[in-house]
């Protein structure tokens, strides 16, 4: 069961980037199914957190028009075997795969959330702080995915 705060907030982030990216243009996919989840976790080898499953059943991934960047849906994931692996699977992306995050569950039976082009460096554990700062900043601007990614020491300067 998913605590109702938890898929309160999923819904207000996505209303909020959808309310933001309105005039530059977003697509928000309908909801996964239940089926579509449990085919999902299936293919990938380990459940969901429950922040993804308030995400996915929310809506089943959004594309944003502005820095194309997009929320990939389930179907699309398990389609293409380079987007997910034992135990990870990309969920974004930006600009057409120029760059992704992932989500990684570890031995210990954590998740986190990392860039696919630094895999070592995980970025967070919540799926809600990701869209917070997604929010903030898009991929680009300040408080976005960079300029967290940045402020995590993630990135070629920090090699």
């Amino acid at each position: 069961m998913i605590a109702p705060t938890v898929i309160m907030k999923i819904k207000e982030l996505i209303q909020s980037i959808t309310e933001k990216h309105r005039s530059y243009g977003i697509d928000i996919n309908p909801p996964a199914t239940a089926e579509m989840l449990k085919l999902f976790e299936q293919q990938m080898g380990f459940p969901l957190p429950a922040d993804f499953v308030a995400f996915y059943t929310t809506c089943n991934g959004f594309g944003c028009t502005q820095d194309i960047f997009d929320m990939t849906p389930l179907h699309e994931i398990r389609t293409y075997s380079s987007d997910y692996g034992s135990n990870w699977f990309d969920f974004a992306e930006y600009m057409i795969s120029s760059d992704s995050w992932g989500l990684r569950y570890t031995n210990n039976g954590r998740y986190e959330i990392f860039n696919s082009i630094y895999p070592g460096k995980p970025m967070t554990h919540s799926l809600e702080e990701f869209l917070e700062h997604f929010l903030a900043g898009n991929v680009f601007d300040k408080g976005g995915l960079y300029d967290w990614q940045e402020e995590l020491g993630i990135g070629p300067e920090h090699l």
